[in-house]
């Protein structure tokens, strides 16, 4: 009778317990400091490479298997984790079995902890001015890599250096994808050094051809800015080309921020165009317009001409409307200091300017067209009707102060070098 009864007790909790009895599907484990110091990403470290490893132990195996060699496992995950997990040791291992299985380990540092920490960020074969404005770009950096060093067992340094790494990895990607980075972790005595190198990769910055100039004042009363700012235009040595590519919104944004904060501009009132075109020979062009006056003086030599071979003009033009300049003009010839005197207008129309200029004493027209053909090339035709002559040029900047000119008058044709204030 005994039997019958526990012959039906039996079959009666067999579905029972295989309802409690299911494979190992997944695996938790979460590491806990007792103390409370090391940082988050240094457990989440440690809790993934536990995770490879009870996964390995557990996986598939029946849940009610486990339990009833529940203390035999744990054993076994703290030995193994007491080796794996250097710097520390574990002081209790807990399991909640499922289908996801979560496992807990709670340590502690074997010895002392990191407390004093000094960074050492450097950026290699980067301009010192711009090493600042690219650290910049990483704000959190520095906060992220003392708080995940501090509290850290003095120890454990293989694990802080693999988390260091994917910190500084992650960030520099994401604001820098330009750049690589290293890391290391050096125990100086009490201190922490955390050293990270950060250096540029792929075709670089290796020579500025800068130019600031302004066809609006002379040049000369602009040396104060062309100096500044070609220190600041330095700071692209060494940067990759496709960093300066991807930022050069940013970049052009920012000269043209501070140009137009400058006393000078204001005084002036000057409004900045920023060129960059990025490459190993990045050129940078600044330069300064203004919507109310244009004023320039230039000195002209002629080679292969006898007479007339040395002048030099002023003009001072005051614009009316955005493209409407009226001017006046005084010319001289140095060879016989014979004065010309002129008034006149001038229509700017996209790349071309239109000129019809009075000239006294001789009394007569003068009509100009030129074309804007780049930054450094002009076309010139011009025609005097005292003298019923045409005049071409095709002239070259070859920078702001210096320019020359291939012209060809009447039954003249000879080289004009031109000194630009």
């Amino acid at each position: 009778m005994n039997f019958k009864i526990l012959t039906i007790a039996a079959l009666a909790l067999m579905p029972l317990q295989q309802a409690f009895s299911m494979p190992i599907d997944s695996v938790s484990v979460n590491v806990v400091d007792i103390r409370g110091d090391t940082s988050g990403p240094l457990l989440r470290k440690m809790g993934s490479s536990m995770q490879v490893v009870a996964k390995q132990i557990l996986a598939d195996k029946d849940t009610e298997i486990v339990r009833l060699s529940e203390v035999d496992y744990t054993r076994l995950l703290t030995e193994i984790g007491d080796r794996v997990l250097t710097g520390y040791e574990i002081s209790n291992t807990y399991m909640t079995l499922g289908p996801t299985t979560y496992i807990t380990l709670e340590i502690y540092p074997w010895n002392n902890t990191i407390e004093n920490v000094d960074l050492d960020i450097q950026f290699s074969g980067v301009e010192p001015a711009a090493a600042e404005l690219l650290e910049e770009r990483m704000p959190q950096l520095k906060n992220d890599l003392l708080y995940t060093i501090r509290g850290a067992s003095v120890d454990a340094s293989d694990w802080a250096v693999g988390v260091l790494r994917r910190i500084v990895r992650d960030e520099v990607e994401n604001a820098l994808p330009e750049f690589k980075a290293a890391v290391d972790l050096v125990q100086e005595g009490d201190r922490t050094v955390v050293q990270v190198v950060i250096y540029p990769v792929g075709q670089l910055v290796r020579t500025i051809n800068y130019e600031l100039r302004s066809e609006a004042i002379p040049n000369l009363l602009l040396m104060k800015l062309k100096n500044k700012y070609r220190v600041e235009c330095d700071k692209l040595r060494g940067l990759p080309v496709e960093h300066v590519k991807r930022n050069r919104d940013e970049i052009t944004g920012s000269l043209r921020a501070q140009l137009e904060d400058e006393a000078d501009g204001k005084l002036y009132r000057l409004k900045p165009k920023v060129s960059i075109t990025p490459g190993p020979d990045t050129d940078v062009e600044i330069l300064l317009t203004s919507n109310e006056y244009k004023i320039w003086f230039e000195g002209y030599g002629d080679v292969g001409r006898d007479k007339n071979n040395l002048s030099g003009k002023a003009h001072v033009g005051r614009f009316l409307l955005t493209d409407h300049e009226v001017f006046g003009e005084a010319e001289v010839y140095l060879n016989d200091m014979d004065w010309i005197f002129g008034l006149g207008y001038t229509y700017h129309w996209g790349k071309s300017a239109w000129t019809y200029a009075r000239r006294i004493p001789k009394s007569e027209n003068d009509w100009k067209f030129e074309y804007y053909l780049g930054p450094r090339w002009r076309l010139r035709t011009e025609h005097f009707s005292g003298s019923n002559r045409n005049e071409y040029g095709v002239r070259y900047r070859i920078h702001e102060f210096l320019s020359a000119e291939a012209v060809y008058g009447g039954d003249e044709f000879y080289l004009r070098l031109i000194g630009n204030l």
